[in-house]
């Protein structure tokens, strides 16, 4: 195609990022607005730190503080494929972003989701850039699991999709053996993981835990926050949730930062294993757990790259580059 090469077309990567509004989904999609070399083409919700009103509300609010209220936000799924909602413990706080008033809201008829729901958005936007989009999934995968059951050929049109999910070594962090992405909804996680036939990256809990940020880096990141509108913004919504993570370990965990940064340059994966991966469904006490094949005794095709190690410096570069300026 003419103007494309290796999924990129005229220089820029093509992003759609589907979330669950909390607080480190916006610094993530800072991330990706502050780079010149990407188009963000779209945001899809999901249910997960909030309800998905909520989210479609926070993402709003995010794009008004970013002065990119021109990018379309798509409602999605508002439970899980089976069961009841997840009963949500709040941990950015009951609408995810740290229950911080937003004053200038403005939300009306002019400033709600797009009437399309994110599933046909994902479905139309797939198949009129194939090839060429990157699926950045924030949150719990029910829209990418249901777009897969309408068009079983989703994947295949995707450039590749970067998940925020699972745990590689059993770690759970909602329950014994559970991340909380893959918790919510582990019929949508095993639909995915199974299904999508397009390069799949991971980045599980336990990598996340690894470069968690000390007091010391926090402020670093942060400093300089005065006088810009983007910075002060996320240093309000997640003042909470660093408090309590402060107080809980001493150390502030970010996990949708650490995916999007690997989504926006894979040379910040100084380690990772190409391995069969799957969601437990049906355990007492591991359903929703990601199980890794490590030693291929299911003989099965690999279909996913976890990552195991980052470069640490160029990703919190990324970081700091969202808001600072």
């Amino acid at each position: 195609m003419a103007g494309r090469v290796n999924g990129v077309r005229d220089g820029k990567q093509r992003f759609v990022v589907d979330c669950d509004g909390g607080v480190d989904d916006a610094q993530a999609i800072l991330m990706i607005l502050a780079r010149s070399d990407v188009d963000l083409v779209a945001i899809t919700t999901v249910y997960g730190n909030a309800s998905v009103g909520q989210v479609g509300r926070n993402v709003r609010r995010l794009l008004r503080v970013a002065d990119r209220t021109d990018l379309p936000v798509y409602a999605g799924s508002h439970a899980p494929l089976v069961g009841l909602p997840h009963r949500n413990d709040f941990f950015y706080g009951s609408d995810g972003f740290g229950d911080v008033l937003d004053v200038d809201d403005k939300d009306s008829a002019s400033d709600t989701a797009d009437i399309e729901g994110a599933v046909p958005a994902l479905l139309r936007l797939v198949t009129a850039h194939p090839g060429e989009i990157t699926l950045v999934c924030l949150g719990p995968l029910t829209n990418v699991a249901l777009a897969l059951k309408l068009d079983p050929n989703f994947g295949r049109k995707l450039r590749k999709c970067v998940i925020m999910g699972g745990n590689y070594k059993g770690r759970g962090n909602v329950d014994t053996c559970s991340e909380f992405n893959f918790h919510v909804d582990p019929e949508s996680a095993f639909i995915v993981l199974n299904e999508l036939s397009c390069p799949t990256v991971l980045v599980c809990w336990e990598l996340c835990t690894k470069y968690g940020l000390a007091v010391s880096e926090y402020e670093k990141l942060r400093d300089g926050a005065n006088g810009c509108r983007k910075a002060e913004f996320v240093r309000l919504i997640e003042g909470p949730t660093v408090k309590k993570q402060f107080e809980a370990n001493g150390r502030y965990t970010p996990c949708d930062e650490i995916a999007t940064a690997v989504a926006l340059d894979a040379s910040i994966m100084k380690r990772s294993a190409t391995v069969y991966a799957t969601v437990e469904l049906a355990g007492v006490c591991t359903r929703g757990q990601m199980v890794v094949d490590w030693e291929q005794k299911l003989g099965k095709k690999p279909n996913v790259t976890v990552v195991i190690e980052i470069h640490k410096d160029p990703y919190m570069t990324l970081f700091k580059m969202a808001t600072s300026s």
